[in-house]
This record gives structure tokens, C-alpha cells and sequence, in this order.
């Protein structure tokens, strides 16, 4: 049976809401391409697990699909043998930068498909040409594919039923939609909020620090009456905040308290009663309020807005107060500025331009993919279909047709060689705009002028105009396609990768950064967010050669590192306090290198460090035992297929040869004395110039 691997959002290190948001995506592409799920990263949420000073145990925390039946046959990964298939990537862009399409025959090119992508510039289909394929994968960079479904699926009347049939299907399990319902009747008619504060005071800081309860209270007021019962939401209710609102509304209770202190037992019998399953159950009880309000940018509001549409209640979503940033500010912790851009009345968006989708009538600076749900999301089927009714298809000839008709063919904007040990890729493009930049990401491995390839090139990988939506092709054969050459930049640099991957099966493939200091390689796997370039950037400051900020291929048999210089890309403001979330909508700028800095030859690894960037986390390191490096290296490890069974030996005698450290860092300037001492070499000016810039 064909399948689909799909990485969980963080690889399921997210909360709740998140990851079920996450799994709705994976849900929904099953569905459409009539293909097995493979779940990758079907763990526990990690994020805002809340201790009851005993009342309840995290020891077995759930995961989501421990709660919810997904409604399509899936597996796991960690149970398959990782081995048996190759898949093909077809969604390296973050799920909040795409659109998915389906059929792959509309039209991308109505005003309808561009009101409905807004300021996204990935597209994503799943076509005849690749139905062949056995495994096909989604990762989102990374294991970024977090979004709501509304704004992430755009179908045709027949996928939209095919998607909401999903959806349907994917519902609580029975246990727990009946515990909640019972909890819901035993509290009568009742108003609930949401007021989250917790992980708010390090991201939406004027929220959480400097609103007040006389704030909230007033939201309150504008739609509950004071002797009507009020549920509260919240994992704080021993926090002062929350004096003044218990006053002005007697009749309230803290939902979880609640539960605890009465079904206290008929929880504890459920086959998942840890605080996850808690706050799974408070959302399905909250969705059966008579009214809401929630916290804004919250996606554990979000969903509860959801549900309560799907329940028939037809009313417009309520939040307690703004907390979207003024058009210039990043995001500190605690700090910054409430901007007006979106206003609120009554705790209601004031709609402010008109457009087909509702995202389309606010500020373009509310993400339409996660910072709220919206009305499309709610699975009525007659104003589904009624909105995919008016979706125009292409009729004519497949996209990547070369036909006359298709307009004038460019020139050919040039061609740029990438060398890898003793093989070529060969990166092509008819327009010269896109070779630089491809030349400008593999400045420090492009074949130097006037030299002859050793060989036959690996692969080509090429980007050229159809109309208004450039193709990648590699080796002939369409790829992706998307609304900008520029779109399609990231998905050509993976490209490379694989060929390389391809043609040397012996290496073990890391997404790693990796320097070369006294001592020896220094190897740092991660997925995006993690902090490797910044790492790599500030080690590089003092003293050590650059190998990689990206990719690291590995010679498990002689425990070398070998260099895969791509030019270092970092993020512009990640020198601030951000969340993962917040780091993603930040565009990259490449780091020019010095090719002097760069290491040529294959380095003996010395140590291997797992970096976790934490926002104001102290530096520290903790040892891990082999079977745990092995899990993190194979969990970072893009080449599955290639590693027999030697290389696995090979790679489990590295990890217990080795140090081997979990970093949690939030300055990397901290690290650099930790990992190699307070200094370690010198660079040219120009060179520190570069690299006090890059880290600044």
C-alpha cells in the first residue's frame, strides 16, 4: 500500500493544540491521496505539561492519539523498520509559508486561489506524476507543518468533501467525549474564557505582565452577566490575577479544579488521566458553554472556537484583549508594543477591507495559518461547497508543458557547477536573478572556473518560467512549483542535497552543523530552530574552521566529519529573545565565509552536542548515554536507506567512543568558552567583520 510519512509539528515536542492541529493536516492528506499515514514524532506534548502537586501523574503522559481516533489507518515510525523505503519529500517549505492544492489541475493563477494564499508563495499538489511513488513525505522543513486545515488545504467541491469526511472522523474517543459531557451537564448553563497566561509572559509580554484583572473583567462584562456561572480556563487559578475576577464573579469555577475535586475518581479511571488528557477534556467541555471568550493567538482558544462552530453555534469569535505587536517591533520576552492594526470591539476583529475568505478582511500581520482559526473551518457542508464551487481548473495541457503557447521563452540565465568530493551537481535556471542566488548559497562549493568535472554530474536541478509559476525540475522530471523563482530557492538546495545523498551511499547524512576546533570536529544534529548556525557563527568568531551550518555527511568507518560548506544562512533578528514560531517568519540572509576559514579535508569527530535554544536558558550540558545519541542521530539522519547495517555499527561504536552532550543555550556567545575555552585562533578582519555581524 502507498503511504505518506508525516513529521509532527517539532517532532511532537509542541502542546496539544498544536500537535492535534498538526495531526488534522496529516489527517486530511491521507485522506485526498488515499495513501497509509506514517506518523513521525507520535509522541507526548511537551510543552505546558501542568503538575497538580499530586493529584494527578505525568509518569505515562498521552499523546494525542491516545484521545482522538484519527479516522484513517496510520503507524507509527518508531515500529517500522526505517530501512525498508526511500521516501520523496514534497513539502520542505513550513506549512504556514504553503498551500496545499487538489487537484492538482486548478488553477493557481485566479483571483480566487491568490485571496486565498494571501501573502504565501509555497504551493504544494500531489499529481499523476506522482502517484507512482510508493512513500512520499512531508515534513515542512523540518518538521514545521503546523497550521490550521482552513487555510491550508485548497480544493475543489469534491476534495472539500473528501476532507471534511475526514475530519469528521477524526472525533474524540467515546470515553472521553462522554466524561466530558457529563462534566458540561453536571455544571448546568454556564459562560467560559480562556485566559492563558503562563508561556504568554515570555512571548505576548504586555498581555500577561501588564494587563490587568479590571482589563479582563471588563471583556467579561461586555457579554456574560455577573450571576451567570462562569468556567475558567486556565493553569494559573493560584495567581493573584485572578482575586479580583472571582469577586465580581461569584458564581465561578476553575474548570480543572473542578474535575479534580468532583470526578476526581471517574478521571482517574480513564485509560489516559494525566494533565494533557485534562486539558483535551476542559476544551470539550468549554465548546459547550453558551458563550466564549478566549485569548488571542492562542490555538488552545482556537480550537475550542472551532468546536463550538461545528456544534452549530453561528456567532463570531470573542477575545479578551489584543495582543498583536505594533508593525516595527519584534517580539522580547515580556515587552512590546500593542499595535492598532486589528482593533477590537466588543472583543470582536473589526473587519477592515473586503476580500473572498475571512483572512482576507484584517491586517495581512495576522497570520492566516496559526494565530487563530477561522469561520471556513467549520465543517458545514452547504457553504463548503458553495465556496469550491467557484474554483477554476486548468483544462489545457499539463504545467510542464514547453509549447510555443506557453509565451516566450527566456534566455537562459546561465548555469552554476556544485562539487562534492569528486562529483557535480549541475544548478540551472532561465533566469540569471535565480543563478546567483543558487550560486550564491553554495558560494564556498561551486566547481572553480575553468576546471573540468571528474565525471558525469550527479544530477541537474533546474528552475525555469512557466508563465506566472516557475517549475523545478530535476533531471527533467517536474518537481514542485511555486508563485516565485524565489519559492522555489529552498526546495532546489534540498534537491542537491539528495543527489549528493544518492551518489554517495557509504556516508551517513546529518542535518548537522559542524566545526573543526584543536581538538576535532564538533558535530551539532538539530532540526531548524535549534541554534546551529548561530553556533556554528560564534565558534567560527573564535578560532574554529567551518564544515557546515546544515548538512554534515558522516564516514562512520573512520568516525570523519567531512565538509559540505553551503554558505551559512541565519535569521534577521535572531539575536532576540523568539520562540521557534516566532524565529520561522524571520527571512534568512547568507553569511559570507572567508575560504580561508573553511575546512577542506575530512575532520576526526571529537564530540557530538545536541543544541536546544531556549529563550533566556542559562548555558548548560547534559551527558547522554548512547541509545539516546543513536535515537537523536537517527531522528536528525537524512539518509535512512543507505545506513546497513555496518554503518549503524559503525555509528554506535562513534556514539559510545564520544562525549556526547545535550546543550540548552540562549546566547551562543556563552557556548564558545564552554565547548572549546576562551580562545582558540584568529581571523582576518574582514572575516570577523562578517561573523560579528552574522551573531549580532
Amino acid at each position: 500500500m502507498k503511504s505518506i510519512l508525516y513529521t509532527v509539528y517539532q517532532n511532537g515536542s509542541a502542546g496539544l493544540s498544536n500537535l492535534v492541529m498538526s495531526l488534522e493536516l496529516a489527517v486530511v492528506l491521507s485522506a485526498l491521496t488515499d495513501r497509509l499515514l506514517i506518523l513521525k514524532g507520535n509522541t507526548t506534548p511537551q510543552a505546558n505539561v501542568v503538575q497538580y502537586d499530586g493529584i494527578i501523574t505525568n509518569a505515562y503522559p498521552s499523546r494525542v492519539t491516545d484521545l482522538i481516533d484519527l479516522g484513517v489507518p496510520w503507524l507509527d515510525l518508531e515500529f517500522m523498520n526505517p530501512h525498508a523505503f526511500v521516501p520523496l519529500e514534497i513539502c520542505e517549505n513550513p506549512a504556514p509559508e504553503s498551500v496545499f492544492y487538489f487537484p492538482d489541475n486548478l488553477s493557481l493563477q485566479s483571483d480566487d486561489f491568490r485571496a486565498f494564499a494571501s501573502q504565501r508563495s509555497s504551493f504544494i499538489t500531489v499529481g499523476d506524476d506522482l502517484q507512482h511513488v510508493p512513500v512520499l513525505s512531508f515534513s515542512g522543513g523540518d518538521s514545521d507543518m503546523l497550521g490550521f486545515y482552513s487555510s491550508f488545504f485548497y480544493l475543489d467541491a469534491s476534495a472539500q468533501m473528501q476532507a471534511h469526511d475526514a475530519l469528521r472522523r477524526m472525533r474524540p474517543k467515546p470515553e472521553y467525549a462522554a466524561f466530558a459531557a457529563r462534566i458540561a451537564e453536571s455544571l448546568g448553563s454556564f459562560n467560559a474564557v480562556h485566559i492563558r497566561r503562563g508561556d504568554f509572559k515570555q512571548t505576548f509580554g504586555v498581555t500577561t505582565l501588564e494587563r490587568t484583572p479590571s482589563e479582563a473583567i471588563e471583556a467579561l462584562d461586555h457579554h456574560f452577566a455577573r450571576n451567570d456561572c462562569l468556567v475558567i480556563l486556565t493553569d494559573e487559578a493560584a495567581d493573584p490575577f485572578f482575586d479580583e475576577i472571582r469577586r465580581a464573579y461569584p458564581h465561578h469555577v476553575f474548570l480543572d479544579h473542578y474535575i479534580l475535586e468532583n470526578f476526581g475518581a471517574a478521571f482517574a479511571d480513564l485509560p489516559a488521566h494525566d494533565s494533557i488528557a485534562l486539558a483535551y477534556i476542559s476544551q470539550l467541555v468549554a465548546s459547550r458553554s453558551q458563550d466564549f471568550i478566549g485569548t488571542m493567538t492562542s490555538t488552545f482558544t482556537a480550537l475550542i472556537q472551532r468546536m463550538r462552530g461545528n456544534l452549530g453555534k453561528d456567532e463570531p469569535f470573542k477575545f479578551l484583549w489584543n495582543e498583536l505587536p505594533s508593525p516595527d517591533d519584534i517580539i522580547e520576552r515580556g515587552r512590546h508594543t500593542i499595535g492598532n492594526e486589528i482593533p477590537l470591539e466588543k472583543g470582536i476583529m473589526v473587519e477592515q477591507r473586503k476580500g473572498p475568505y475571512t483572512w482576507n478582511r484584517f491586517n495581512e500581520r495576522l497570520n492566516s495559518a496559526w494565530m487563530r482559526e477561522w469561520p471556513e473551518s467549520f465543517l458545514d457542508e452547504k457553504a463548503m461547497v458553495a465556496r469550491a464551487r467557484g474554483r477554476e481548473k486548468i483544462v489545457s495541457r499539463p504545467h510542464d508543458s514547453t509549447a510555443a503557447s506557453d509565451g516566450p521563452q527566456k534566455t537562459d540565465g546561465g548555469c552554476y557547477t556544485i562539487a562534492f568530493m569528486d562529483d557535480t551537481v549541475v544548478s540551472s535556471s532561465d533566469s540569471a536573478d535565480i543563478t546567483g542566488s543558487v550560486s550564491e548559497l553554495f558560494s564556498l562549493m561551486g566547481l572553480p572556473s575553468g576546471s573540468p568535472p571528474t565525471g558525469p554530474p550527479a544530477g541537474e536541478v533546474r528552475i525555469e518560467e512557466f508563465g506566472a509559476q516557475p517549475i523545478l525540475k530535476v533531471d527533467g522530471k517536474k518537481i514542485a512549483q511555486s508563485a516565485t523563482g524565489a519559492g522555489l530557492l529552498r526546495r532546489s538546495y534540498r534537491e542537491v542535497v539528495r543527489l549528493f545523498i544518492q551518489r554517495h551511499p557509504e556516508l551517513i547524512w546529518l542535518h548537522a552543523g559542524c566545526v573543526s576546533s584543536p581538538d576535532g570536529a564538533i558535530v551539532f544534529p538539530g532540526s531548524w530552530g535549534r541554534g546551529k548556525s548561530t553556533l556554528v557563527l560564534e565558534l567560527c568568531q573564535q578560532g574554529c574552521a567551518f564544515l557546515s551550518d546544515d548538512i554534515v555527511p558522516l564516514d562512520p568507518l573512520a568516525g570523519t566529519a567531512i565538509p559540505f560548506p553551503g554558505t551559512p544562512q541565519v535569521r534577521s533578528g535572531s539575536d532576540k529573545v523568539l520562540s521557534r514560531d516566532q524565529l520561522s517568519s524571520l527571512a534568512k540572509k547568507a553569511v559570507p565565509l572567508d575560504p580561508a576559514s573553511v575546512a577542506v579535508a575530512p575532520q576526526s569527530v571529537s564530540r557530538i552536542v545536541f543544541p536546544h535554544f531556549q529563550a533566556g536558558a542559562t548555558v548548560s550540558l547534559a551527558p547522554l548515554s548512547p541509545a539516546q545519541a543513536l535515537g537523536e542521530l537517527l531522528e536528525n539522519c537524512l539518509s535512512f536507506v543507505n545506513n546497513d547495517d555496518a554503518s549503524i555499527q559503525a555509528l554506535c561504536k562513534m556514539v559510545e567512543n564520544l562525549p556526547v552532550h545535550r546543550l540548552t543555550f540562549g546566547d551562543a556567545s556563552d557556548v564558545a568558552k564552554l565547548l572549546i575555552g576562551t580562545h582558540v585562533g584568529t581571523r582576518s578582519d574582514t572575516q570577523q567583520d562578517h561573523l560579528s555581524e552574522a551573531v549580532q
